[in-house]
């Protein structure tokens, strides 16, 4: 157990995603610390697809931090008057300061023109989903709302824009969103995700938050607010083992246990290596309690 524990301290040593609360009121979004060194030259051409009405006050804490070309899809149209506003007010600059402070938003400042509202539900093909007997909703394809997202820039560009950030907040829509997201050739950097019940307490929510930390997002923070944390780490346990070994071993158990004997081999195959730092070891705690 010991040996299994310092392979899985080692591996998530390998990855530290720092943030900090967004400032000291209670609820506040977690945020990265410093933005700009952890997308680097990739910031310029970065985008965020939201989905799920805002909580206008406090989601501009995210899009003030990461500042940049936002599509906010309220496929359900929970708030057609946020989404009027915003397309009506930014046309000018003193209408839109003027509407943040009607808004109680303090000194939040975006762009205004890098916020573009669409009633439209994130999937893999451009159409209408029927949800339930009496409730359809328009669908577009991921790789179209994130190229409406740059072309909020104004500016042409040969780049493929940088899928920065997705924030997902839709009760009980969150998996089929996930399930789609996932199944599109998008990975977003950083990723929120206020799931409609806890990993722990639902089996289709546990499935689901199992499929994206396998898929190679990793858990950063757990806030306050319900918003789930997850940074893409690319290590994904789905491609590192083969999925067509007929047998009734787990694929990736089969492979730890292989890793796990590979390394307590190596450690018995240096006796010499383990017993000096176990003296080292020895010698310093023995100073210490001098």
């Amino acid at each position: 157990m010991d040996v299994v524990n310092e392979i899985n301290a080692k591996a998530a040593a390998e990855v530290v995603t720092d943030v900090k609360p967004y400032n000291l009121t209670a609820g506040s979004h977690h945020v990265l610390k410093d933005v700009y060194s952890f997308f680097g030259n990739k910031i310029m051409n970065s985008v965020a697809v939201y989905i799920g009405c805002l909580n206008w006050k406090l989601d501009l804490q995210l899009l003030e931090s990461y500042a940049v070309p936002t599509v906010v899809c309220d496929p359900f149209g929970d708030d057609p008057a946020w989404s009027a506003a915003v397309l009506e007010k930014r046309a000018k600059l003193m209408d839109w300061m003027k509407y943040l402070k009607e808004s109680d938003c303090g000194t939040h400042f975006v762009n205004p023109k890098w916020i573009q509202p669409v009633a439209e539900y994130p999937g893999n093909f451009d159409g209408t989903m029927n949800l339930s007997a009496d409730t359809s909703v328009p669908v577009t394809n991921w790789d179209t709302l994130v190229k409406k997202a740059a072309s909020l820039r104004n500016k042409p560009s040969t780049e493929e824009p940088h899928f920065a950030l997705c924030r997902i907040e839709l009760h009980n829509e969150e998996i089929n969103i996930l399930s789609s997201l996932l199944a599109s050739k998008y990975r977003p950097s950083i990723l929120y995700v206020r799931w409609s019940e806890s990993p722990d307490e639902s089996q289709l929510t546990c499935e689901a938050a199992g499929h994206l930390q396998s898929s190679g997002y990793r858990l950063v923070s757990i806030n306050a607010n319900g918003f789930f944390l997850y940074h893409y780490t690319g290590q994904d346990i789905y491609s590192c083992c083969s999925w067509t070994k007929v047998g009734m071993a787990h694929p990736f158990l089969d492979l730890m246990k292989g890793q796990v004997e590979d390394f307590v081999s190596s450690l018995r195959k240096s006796p010499a290596k383990l017993e000096v730092v176990k003296d080292e070891s020895a010698v310093s705690e023995g100073a210490s309690n001098s």
